[in-house]
């Protein structure tokens, strides 16, 4: 396949993945804004505390289950597809493409749509833990932006590991 192809592929997988994502990440803000809590910047941490609702853990668990079965079901979507769509056999490079392209479209949403436009810019009610609000942690753009810097690293190394996955799997299956 085209490296363009690949790209284009791994945009809408990865825009579809954002959307899940967004999906579970508001919904446990929604639920329980201590399920996030640890992503938080510093000063909002420290001020906060400890955790002080006794089914934060509980749930952060089955929100990061749904987290991985949103990343697993979509990567997995993509390169079954990718693989029917391909008249030739797929090999590492294809789908590291496609999978590191899922994953930085969606570390780069991340950035730019849930930290710098709705935690840092809009900063609805929901999202603030009780007792911080109006803090400056709210409004450091630069804490959000190492963090993409992170998840860039994350991005490389899980599409490497998860396109070796798939291709044993592809290979496998074939």
């Amino acid at each position: 396949m085209d490296l363009p192809i690949l790209i284009q592929h791994g945009l809408v997988y990865g825009l579809i993945l954002s959307a899940l994502f967004t999906a579970v990440l508001l919904g446990a803000v929604i639920v329980n804004v201590e399920i996030m809590q640890n992503d938080y910047p510093p000063d909002v941490k420290k001020a906060y505390g400890p955790e002080k609702n006794p089914k934060t853990r509980g749930q952060r668990r089955i929100f990061s289950l749904l987290f991985l079965a949103a990343l697993f079901g979509v990567i997995a979507w993509s390169v079954v597809s990718t693989a029917r769509a391909s008249s030739t056999q797929l090999t590492f490079l294809p789908l590291f493409v496609i999978i590191f392209v899922e994953v930085f479209t969606f570390n780069t949403w991340d950035l730019l749509i849930l930290d710098w436009l709705i935690f840092v810019t809009l900063q609805p009610k929901f999202i603030f833990l009780p007792g911080t609000e109006g803090m400056a942690g709210y409004k450091d753009y630069f804490f959000h932006f190492k963090g993409f810097l992170i998840g860039i690293v994350f991005s490389l190394v899980s599409a490497l590991v998860l396109a070796g996955i798939a291709l044993i799997v592809v290979t496998a299956a074939q």
